[in-house]
């Protein structure tokens, strides 16, 4: 009976193991949702990033590969640009093409089966460049057109289109100002044409999302030190008419669960179904410590949570002019990750977990999971 009783027990032990195991890997799947992980070492921070029909498309992007930034490495920036079918994820990553020099930092723009590339930076400085992307998913193979080259070099800038309306706006611009460029690829011969600057200070790592009508979105973002000055971040949404050809403050960004001030510098955004849905970035106040050469010394080489990276989902509701905030939502504590939408998901794309560290996870976010628990 003992031995009976022994042998049940056993046999018990690894049926729970082996449920333990299958439960695990369902955890793991349902998390990543089964995208694997972009096909580059160590992931990349700032890469364009949006989808063409039913494939996303990844391109560019920079990491410290030789030697970490905490000891002295120096950035690395990339060209190649990969495709996943989103319809079959477990085909695998297809490397598709380069663009025509090495870049992170700049403006991703999708209109369509179509997505601009827009300006950014390399280890040679800011770039002006802008090129429309053409994937021919039977071919498996990027098409690149180049676009009148921006009025002048911007970096860590963003954007959006309207129709065959493209915008860029915020970043580092070459010129120290809060320029708005458009261009109409409808008219022969088009070119970039300045509109209205934003008011107050500069807005580095920012978003910028459109209504698909007749409104821009500015959101936060952060404008470096300058001549003996502190930084400056802001901390609210700016809202432009385009009919008007005018800019005005449309709502503040609700402080975090500590009641510090959002800035979302580094984070992402899209707009969906009238709602601004806004993630990652840094933390503000840790941020700019940073930025006033206020940190501490061992401040590269803090763990992951020191740093305090925005993990919440904000939603701004556009008609009802409300938030919602949903915390501490899985793989979205990233800087310098994109956020796309596709069909009902969200899918955060690669970024830092922390200064100088990259990763090259593709978290993908269901909207029913948000839908079940939220009232969205």
């Amino acid at each position: 009976f003992t031995r009976k009783m022994g042998f049940m027990k056993t046999l018990t032990l690894r049926f729970s193991l082996f449920i333990g195991c299958i439960l695990l890997s369902l955890i793991k799947l349902s998390a990543g949702n089964g995208v694997p992980p972009l096909p580059v070492n160590q992931g990349v921070s700032a890469p364009f990033a949006g989808t063409a029909g039913h494939w996303l498309i990844v391109g560019g992007g920079c990491n410290f590969l030789d030697c970490p930034a905490a000891e002295g490495g120096v950035k690395q920036y990339y060209q190649e640009v990969y495709g996943l079918n989103l319809n079959d994820p477990q085909g695998g990553w297809k490397r598709i093409g380069q663009l025509p020099e090495p870049v992170a930092y700049g403006a991703t723009l999708s209109e369509g089966d179509n997505l601009y590339f827009i300006g950014g930076e390399n280890r040679n400085g800011k770039l002006k460049t802008a090129y429309q992307l053409v994937f021919d998913p039977d071919s498996c193979q990027l098409h690149l057109f180049r676009l009148p080259d921006l009025p002048e070099r911007m970096a860590q800038l963003s954007g959006t289109a309207i129709g065959k309306q493209l915008y860029v706006t915020g970043g580092d611009q070459e010129t120290g100002g809060n320029h708005l460029y458009t261009i109409d690829l409808e008219k022969e011969s088009a070119q970039w044409e300045k509109r209205a600057a934003y008011p107050g200070p500069s807005r580095l790592q920012s978003i910028v999302l459109g209504n698909g009508k007749d409104r821009l979105f500015l959101t936060g973002g952060y404008q470096p030190a300058r001549s003996g000055a502190e930084s400056q971040l802001s901390y609210d949404i700016l809202c432009y008419h385009l009919t008007q050809d005018k800019w005005e403050v449309l709502t503040s960004l609700p402080s975090d669960s500590s009641q510090i001030p959002r800035c979302l510098a580094g984070g992402s955004g899209v707009c969906w179904n009238q709602r601004l849905i806004l993630t990652g970035g840094v933390n503000s106040r840790i941020f700019k410590n940073a930025l006033d050469g206020k940190a501490p010394k061992d401040y590269l080489k803090k763990p992951v949570d020191w740093y305090r990276f925005n993990d919440d989902v904000l939603v701004y509701h556009l008609d009802k002019q409300t938030w919602e905030i949903i915390p501490q939502v899985k793989g979205m504590a990233k800087a310098g990750g994109v956020l796309v939408s596709y069909r009902n998901s969200l899918y955060m794309i690669c970024g830092e977990t922390k200064p100088g560290i990259r990763c090259n996870d593709i978290i993908c976010l269901p909207l029913s999971n948000l839908l079940n628990k939220h009232s969205l």
